[in-house]
């Protein structure tokens, strides 16, 4: 009609309507006709109704159009409602999907259509259940005679629907409620989840997860940039017939090192770092000797916790006695049994801790430090898990490479041995005080720590043995060219897993050790 208007406006000179509220039913759309059909110069008429372009007769029209959209309104409050309550009791209230005809109203909301439909619907969900994707079953069924009640065949997008509607295992879902419908399901429930649960699977394919540890790229996140200390990050090149592989900073530019070059070079350093065998000895019976003293100290702290448990059971069973004589109230018996049971399970615990710590092993730990004198090798032969490993171990702060040299960097304690016997042979005399020295892989000082001491503290000596268990359990794992480090730190050693920058320096502990 608007078109017909458009095109011939100067022909017409009135469009006329039965009533106001047969043009439209919404206060603002009946203005917006007005408004149309009066900047065309076209009057609108009445049939039933007395409509002029007076005051009087404009708030006339104005009182019908919203009379009529308030009707409209009132119309769907009480369509909404009786659909809420019908669903409430279980009733079907919209155009039958496919597979069902609608019912009676005196009887089930939904009937099961025929049983060469209902076939067809159930082949759906058990095409797909049966790997095929969600829309390959459409056309084949299709071709044997699924159809919409229009006649039509469904397209992709009502198939998909189809499968995701839980209508077929006999629910409905609407107006925020989840309610077992009056009709029977056609689908079975346990093949309707199983088929939901590949619907929810992502389309198209997966893109390849990244991996942080690449086998070509083994030093990647561990070498430094010289400039940024940015970790380097690595890129194949190909170019003059070959393929060739680049260990780059994604800030610097200018920062690029060949692989070939690179990672000879890390061996090269490992083997640097790697401790002779007479350091190793010395360092084992620094250990030793540690745990020696660690066992007597755990010893009589387990003695000392044993008197305080003894005391606070008997505390506990005063308590109990005092209960009996109604001395204090119910709440104070309470409140006094619950501290009493809380000092007793820490006492417990901390005693655990004690007798944890006495189960020392000195083979393991001395077969662990046996893989410290030929760390360059280990890293050759290792695969790339192990590689990584032992880079955390030996650089746990990462190291920088300039091209020719790697810079210095923080050590664990027991490589650090090795630098303070090198200190020792110097002409100059290591610098002391108050807090012996903490030196890096360059032999350069970094930082001093607590007052030097001849043996391990008791705190820091199960952290070495910690050391030598992951090292040595890794030994163990196999005895192939290939020695695997794969373990990052063993389930049967308790407590947190240290950080080998901050393992307490050995270069004193293993001169008192020789010393005796």
């Amino acid at each position: 009609m608007l078109k017909y208007v458009t095109d011939n406006a100067r022909l017409l000179g009135a469009v006329i309507v039965y009533k106001a509220d047969r043009l439209a039913r919404n206060a603002p759309d009946y203005a917006i006709l007005r408004s149309y059909f009066t900047r065309y110069g076209v009057h609108l008429q009445s049939a039933t109704e007395n409509l002029d372009d007076t005051p009087g007769g404009k708030f006339t029209e104005n009182i019908f159009a919203a009379t009529a959209q308030f009707d409209n309104e009132t119309r769907a409050e009480r369509a909404k409602g009786g659909m809420i309550a019908a669903v409430g009791a279980g009733r079907f209230v919209w155009p039958a999907p496919i597979g069902y005809v609608t019912g009676s109203k005196s009887g089930l909301s939904l009937v099961p259509d025929s049983p060469s439909t209902v076939a067809l619907v159930r082949k759906a969900w058990t095409f797909v259940d049966s790997g095929m994707s969600p829309y390959q079953p459409r056309n084949p069924l299709v071709k044997e005679g699924l159809r919409l009640r229009s006649g039509r065949a469904p397209s992709p997008h009502s198939f998909r629907i189809m499968l995701k509607s839980e209508t077929y295992i006999g629910y409905i879902n609407a107006f925020g409620k989840r309610v077992r419908g009056d009709f029977e399901p056609l689908v079975d429930a346990n093949l309707f989840y199983s088929v939901q649960r590949k619907l929810s699977q992502p389309k198209g394919p997966v893109a390849r997860p990244y991996r942080k540890a690449h086998p070509d790229f083994p030093l990647r996140g561990t070498v430094l940039c010289p400039h940024c200390g940015q970790p380097l990050t690595e890129a194949w090149s190909r170019g003059h017939g070959g393929k060739y592989g680049y260990y780059r900073c994604t800030r610097c530019s200018c920062v690029s090192f060949r692989k070939e070059k690179l990672e000879p070079e890390f061996v090269s350093h490992l083997d640097k770092l790697s401790l002779k065998q007479s350091l190793i000895g010395r360092l084992s019976r620094a250990i030793d000797t540690g745990l020696g003293e660690d066992a007597k100290a755990n010893q009589q702290a387990v003695r000392q916790l044993d008197a305080r448990l003894e005391e606070q059971r008997k505390r506990r069973n005063q308590i109990i006695e005092t209960s009996f004589k109604n001395v204090f109230s119910d709440d104070d018996i309470r409140r006094l049994m619950g501290d009493t049971d809380r000092t007793i399970r820490d006492i417990e615990a901390e005693k655990c801790r004690c007798l944890e710590g006495q189960s020392v092993d000195l083979d393991i730990v001395n077969a662990g430090l046996a893989l410290l004198d030929r760390m360059g090798s280990l890293w050759a032969e290792s695969e790339v898990a192990i590689r990584k490993q032992l880079q955390r171990f030996v650089f746990p702060n990462g190291a920088t490479f300039d091209g020719s040299e790697f810079g210095t960097t923080p050590l664990p304690s027991c490589l650090q041995l090795k630098e303070g016997v090198a200190s020792r042979k110097g002409r100059l005399v290591r610098p002391t005080g108050f807090e012996p020295v903490i030196y890096g892989s360059g032999g350069h000082r970094l930082i001093q720590l607590g007052h030097g001491r001849t043996s391990a503290s008791i705190a820091e000596r199960p952290t070495l043995y910690k050391v030598g268990l992951w090292l040595s359990a890794s030994q163990n794992r196999s005895h192939s060219s290939a020695i695997p480090l794969s373990r990052s730190w063993p389930d049967s050693v308790a407590g947190p897993r240290p950080d080998p920058c901050h393992l307490p320096c050995s270069t004193q502990e293993a001169g008192g050790a020789t010393n005796r």
